[in-house]
């Protein structure tokens, strides 16, 4: 049982990767300046490069409350910066909590739930496009009165309905896992190291 307990070099770790998997979610955040499409498809872009740092994390840290701090540290650095709205930081913390559940069912030292967890935490970068969902009308008059273009609002405003909320949610969750599966790959030896089966 007491192999399960997070240490302070695990929660070092985990503050580490943490970071890492926000900074690389934020450069590809980049791209979706260029288009309304790719701000909708961010989280399945960031879920798919964010999942290898997970998986790595996990041959690292193969114990209870990784992915559950891992994604309330990114939720919450999101939120703190500025970068994102406090959807953010509830999305993370509820895909936290659902990719735990997974890996205590499935075991912490076992791939296939840390490659179904890392599909779920890919669904929790929904929180940055999520207001456009939510909170429609006052969401783009603000984002327009912060200087973004009328016409590129317009056009994230057409492709706003609870079929592209469900697609979004859907893509993030397959695209995450196959980037979990890529890690595993690419992990290989680390995951052989680390007793992960």
């Amino acid at each position: 049982m007491n192999e399960n307990k997070l240490k302070i070099k695990d929660l070092v770790n985990i503050g580490i990767f943490s970071t890492i998997y926000m900074v690389i979610s934020l450069l590809t955040m980049i791209l979706a300046m260029f288009s309304p499409i790719i701000w909708l498809l961010w989280p399945s872009m960031a879920g798919l490069v964010c999942s290898f740092v997970y998986m790595f994390l996990v041959t690292k840290v193969p114990k209870r409350g990784t992915a559950l701090l891992l994604s309330l540290i990114t939720g919450l650095i999101y939120f703190i910066s500025g970068e994102c709205t406090w959807t953010m930081l509830m999305s993370f913390a509820i895909v936290g909590v659902l990719a735990e559940i997974v890996r205590a069912i499935t075991g912490y030292k076992s791939v296939k739930g840390a490659v179904i967890s890392s599909g779920i935490l890919a669904m929790g970068f929904i929180g940055s496009p999520l207001p456009m969902w939510l909170f429609q009308e006052s969401y783009m008059k603000s984002i327009i009165d912060m200087g973004m273009d009328p016409k590129y609002v317009s056009q994230l405003k057409n492709m706003i309905s609870i079929g592209s909320l469900i697609g979004c949610l859907a893509l993030a969750f397959v695209v995450g896992m196959i980037g979990g599966l890529i890690g595993k790959v690419i992990l290989k030896k680390h995951f052989e190291k680390a007793g992960l089966i």
